[in-house]
């Protein structure tokens, strides 16, 4: 018995031993990948990379989306929903255009135009415009909890103050959604800190982690991470319902996140990728289970709407 028991011993830490060595051996490939990735990103302006400069295939998501060696979102506006508590819900979306991440940053930042793009957009009011300061000058107390660091830093970024009413049809009835919105720019991306978990793959699905977040409670300031590849710039748009607002909503914030392709479009053109997280709290009167859907359905037409919009003001080159 005691041989028995010794041999057991024996194999329990043979086992341990090969699967510290198999997490060795895959963290070592990942390391490896990411500081290629990372190397070429660092030296090389983006524009001039090619598609096997990038490694798509080696990329990881952050978060992943549809999987983790998806390269291109479909054609179409992909979505999904996860729960949260408290009548809420997160919501992942994104799509592919054919143009530069410029031409998508000038309509989504011409505030005043927005309901020219955007459908069902009922009212669209600037309240006010944020001029910031340029970007070395932006000031932060690191001594600060996250959401502080990311309060602070957003206040001294340019954007606006909008007032917005979204219509639409809910059950068969017709529903408007009001809120009023601080929007702020962050040409460089947004940092970690402001999201609401470091959300990079570490060898998690999308699913599991899903499980995970359904748990994590909705807080101001720390925002939803839009998917994207991880090792290629972005530049952010958060919005944010104030803290005050009377609207449909307790809480409404989400990050337009857009990033380029390169190597994704034919010679002389450019390829971007617009995605887009939000997370959402209808007041107690309004059950998150009713609008969701309809959520869904509209940040999708959104995104399809951005894309004829910004496609249709592009030359065709041949």
């Amino acid at each position: 018995e005691t041989a028995l028991e010794a041999a057991r011993s024996a194999l329990d830490e043979a086992k341990s031993h090969a699967t510290s060595a198999i997490e060795a051996v895959q963290a070592a490939a990942i390391a490896q990948a990411e500081g290629a990735a990372v190397a070429v990103a660092a030296s090389a302006d983006v524009a001039s990379l090619t598609y096997d400069d990038v490694g798509y295939h080696l990329s990881e998501m952050s978060p992943p989306f549809i999987d983790e060696d998806q390269c291109l979102v479909p054609g179409e506006a992909v979505v999904r929903v996860e729960k949260a508590p408290e009548n809420s819900r997160r919501i992942f979306a994104g799509i592919d255009i054919p143009v530069s991440v410029d031409s998508v940053w000038q309509v989504l930042t011409d505030y005043s135009n927005l309901q020219k793009v955007i459908p069902n957009l009922v009212v669209n009011e600037v309240l006010e415009l944020y001029d910031g300061v340029p970007s070395d000058q932006v000031t932060v107390d690191t001594n600060t909890p996250d959401e502080l660091q990311c309060e602070e830093m957003s206040k001294q970024l340019k954007g606006s103050l909008l007032r917005q009413v979204g219509g639409a049809k809910v059950v068969g009835i017709n529903f408007s959604a009001r809120t009023t919105l601080e929007v702020r720019e962050w040409p460089q991306g947004m940092p970690d800190f402001a999201h609401f978990r470091d959300e990079v793959f570490e060898g998690k699905s999308r699913n599991a982690r899903a499980k995970d977040n359904a748990k994590t409670k909705l807080q101001r300031y720390r925002f939803p991470r839009p998917f994207a590849l991880s090792h290629l710039p972005t530049r952010d748009i958060s919005m944010q319902s104030i803290s005050n607002d009377d609207g449909e909503f307790r809480l409404y914030q989400g990050v337009w996140r857009l990033q380029p392709l390169p190597g994704c479009a034919p010679e002389g053109q450019d390829a971007m990728r617009l995605t887009y997280a939000v997370e959402v709290s209808p007041r107690a009167y309004l059950p998150v289970s009713i609008v969701e859907g309809r959520i869904v359905r509209d940040l999708c037409t959104n995104l399809v709407a951005i894309r004829d919009f910004v496609t249709a003001r592009v030359p065709v080159q041949v």
